[in-house]
């Protein structure tokens, strides 16, 4: 398993050199599954900007973002993030979200994984302490077909501050290489109003080759680099999460 201690120590030391990607507080395509009953589980994602935008290639934030969730019952999760912005040694608070998220039962017998999430929330501008109330609604959807695993979630963000409505999509692609990892590729999006797409030099669009290590069944690992396809997506970007369990269950 040398390989995936290395990972790790490369995941490990981006991190603790703030040298860990677009303007987002967590960069994950979601699965279907929810945290199951009587399950916390916390994480702790770390975004960093090698390169920014085609205006701005110097644009070198880190944002990094503890999310708690816990599994209420055996379908149902509710989550809280805390998110953080740090520009030239600058650390700030930059807004809290709430998420509950609602899965398809079992028992349904559907052919995919299906759930949603939904989470409503501010965001604080680094800059000049604004606050932009807004909501997410994500649908997710997702598929493993032997090696294969597949996951869409068709995002909406939603600003109560500036009245629009964002369609933000995401999509997954991994091969189990191994029980205790998998490779593949993730892609983020921003194609602008949902009605009213931007033009395409406008709209951010990123791919990210990742890794997953499944080391152990308390802890997730996921870390990737990716690059923007488009003028108004950051150029090269740095992402990781790590994720422990906890069992609180009374035997």
């Amino acid at each position: 398993y040398s390989i995936y201690f290395l990972f790790l120590l490369l995941g490990f030391s981006f991190i603790c050199q703030n040298a860990i990607a677009q303007d987002a507080g967590e960069i994950q395509v979601y699965g279907s599954a929810t945290t199951p009953k009587y399950m916390t589980i916390i994480e702790l994602h770390s975004n960093y900007t090698f390169k920014g935008p085609k205006s701005n290639e110097k644009y070198h934030p880190l944002l990094e973002t503890i999310e708690i969730t816990t599994g209420l019952s055996k379908d149902f999760e509710l989550g809280f993030y805390i998110f953080t912005y740090n520009n030239n040694g600058k650390l700030q608070y930059t807004g809290s979200h709430i998420r509950p998220r609602v899965k398809a039962p079992d028992s349904w017998n559907w052919p995919i994984g299906v759930s949603l999430s939904s989470e409503i929330g501010f965001d604080k501008d680094p800059f000049n302490n604004e606050k932009d109330w807004g909501a997410e609604i994500r649908p997710i959807f997702d598929k493993t077909i032997g090696d294969h695993y597949w996951s869409f979630n068709p995002s909406l963000g939603v600003s109560f501050t500036n009245n629009e409505v964002l369609f933000e999509p995401n999509l997954k692609y991994a091969y189990a290489s191994s029980k205790k990892a998998s490779i593949g590729f993730e892609y983020f999006g921003n194609t602008g109003k949902l009605l009213r797409p931007y033009r395409l030099p406008n709209q951010e669009h990123q791919l990210y080759a990742v890794v997953d290590l499944f080391l152990h069944p308390l802890y997730e690992f996921n870390f990737g680099v990716g690059k923007g396809i488009t003028e108004s997506s950051n150029g090269l970007i740095v992402k990781c999460f790590v994720g422990r369990r906890i069992n609180w269950k009374h035997k």
